[in-house]
This record gives structure tokens, sequence and C-alpha cells, in this order.
């Protein structure tokens, strides 16, 4: 039981030692099929991205009968933006993993990479050494 907090204690600290890039990429973000929503992307990590977006888009995001902010579950969101300086879409699917309420109309989501083409990542650990 000792080593299981241990390691929990461990992932948490890397996770908190992840190098996060504040940014300000717009992106288009599309969930279970639906049309594709314009969204602001607020930070970056190896691992995930933050992103902000309007009650709207909060709706479509959010589960069934869920619209309380909080830690969510089952969800994954296709996301689509350019770094700067580049021209390729970089494309994921990301599982959506909270969700915080900045005022009425405002969200902020965070997500982890779920699926992400090689030469994406590639070209997003080149972003990040570079900030």
């Amino acid at each position: 039981h000792r080593e299981r907090d241990i390691g929990n204690e461990t992932m948490y600290a890397l996770k908190h030692k992840l190098h996060r890039v504040e940014t300000a990429l717009r992106a288009s973000m599309r969930v279970r099929g639906s049309i594709a929503q314009p969204v602001l992307v607020k930070q970056l990590t190896e691992t995930g991205l933050d992103f902000l977006c309007d009650a709207g888009a909060q709706c479509r995001i959010m589960p069934e009968g869920r619209k309380t902010p909080g830690p969510v579950f089952g969800v994954y969101v296709d996301m689509a933006f350019r770094l700067p300086g580049n021209d390729r879409e970089l494309q994921t699917r990301c599982r959506v993993v909270f969700c915080h309420r900045l005022s009425q109309n405002s969200y902020r989501f965070g997500c982890e990479f779920h699926q992400i083409d090689d030469v994406d990542r590639a070209l997003l650990m080149d972003f990040l050494l570079r900030k």
C-alpha cells in the first residue's frame, strides 16, 4: 500500500514538472462528429493542452446530463492547430480531463493527447524545447 502512495506522489510531481508553454493559438475543436468550433489553446505540454471555449462548446463537450465543471471522464475531442512559424496543421485526438468555469460564458478544458502523429509530436516537442 505504501508503494502505491509513493507512486502516486511521484506521478503528481512528474506531472507538475512538465515544461508548460503559455500560448494563444487559434484552434478548431470537434466533438463526437459535430462541426468544428473555434477555440483558443492557452497552454501546451508534451502530454497535452488546455483550451478556452464558450458555453455552447462546453455544452457539446460535457457528457449528457452533466453540465457542471470538474473532472471529466470518457470524453474525447479532435483538435487541429498550427504552431507559430510552421505551416503544418497538427491534428490530435485528446482525452478531456477537466473543465473549469472562468465566467458565465468562458470555460477552460484540460486535455491529454490520446492520439498524435509522430511527425506532429516531433514538431510539438521542438516548439516546446525552443520556449
